[in-house]
């Protein structure tokens, strides 16, 4: 049996899920022992001091991910306990293994969900939307990925106030074209402008606007392990807006890791 160990996170929020995903399907299928040290409390809490406490927690683990390079020259360490038994410390980004976190859907959507609790003004907003969804509303979340993405793919998803106006009035339009009333709902990591015509804004915090993502029939952004991960672990179909800031209304999926 094998103790696998991932220490050093890529990137933030959901591509460390992601990061993190891949490598436990794995030892679910291998019958390992998995441990993200990495993620420790990033599911359950969500505060400032926590957020402290995860910045200082992964410099440190960085540091010893970077000597235990240095010492063994290997991607992957290996230490041999006994005979069938020994401990791996993996990393990095591109190891996926999506027939994996298919097959262990079930039991990695239950590790994996938010532990955080919810507060009263969030729950409120949760009986708002199952309330809307009891009217016949078809709650669509559009999430407007800013800050990084001015610079990220050298701006080619970052979209103005009056592009993300339009993709809303164009899925109005087409929805109610198809009967359905959509209900939309702006999650953002920037203020989100009154000329954009949503129904709700969120102000929440990102596990927050995770857990109102899960909440709705459709999500649409940018290509985005944010909207991704929603999409995966709620099984919500997403619909990605391409470089030209346009929708295909009918290549949604639901992301399967």
């Amino acid at each position: 049996m094998d103790i696998v160990i991932l220490i050093d996170k890529y990137g933030s929020h959901c591509n460390r899920l992601f990061q993190s995903l891949h490598y436990h399907a794995k030892c679910l299928e291998d019958k390992s022992i998995f441990f993200n040290i990495s993620l420790l409390g990033n599911l359950r809490f969500d505060n400032k001091f926590f957020n402290y406490f995860d910045y200082i927690k992964n410099i440190l683990l960085k540091s010893i991910n970077i000597i235990l390079r240095i010492i063994f020259r290997k991607k992957i360490i290996s230490f041999k306990i006994f005979k069938n038994f020994s401990f791996k410390i993996v990393g990095g980004w591109e190891f996926r293994v999506e027939d994996l976190t298919t097959k262990y859907f079930d039991d990695l959507k239950e590790i994996y969900k938010f532990k955080i609790k919810v507060s009263k003004n969030l729950d409120k907003l949760f009986k708002k939307f199952s309330n809307l969804k009891d009217q016949g509303k078809f709650l669509v979340a559009i999430h407007i990925r800013r800050s990084d993405y001015k610079n990220w793919a050298n701006g080619s998803y970052y979209f103005d106030d009056i592009t993300y106006k339009k993709i809303i009035e164009d899925m109005r339009e087409y929805l109610v074209n198809k009967n359905i009333s959509p209900f939309f709902i702006g999650v953002s990591d920037e203020t989100i402008s009154e000329k954009i015509n949503l129904d709700y804004k969120s102000n929440f915090s990102w596990i927050e606007d995770q857990m109102i993502l899960n909440k709705c029939d459709l999500i649409v952004g940018p290509p985005s392990t944010f909207t991704m991960w929603a999409s995966y672990i709620s099984e919500t179909p997403l619909l990605q807006i391409n470089e030209k800031g346009n929708l295909h209304f009918n290549k949604s999926f639901i992301c399967k890791g």
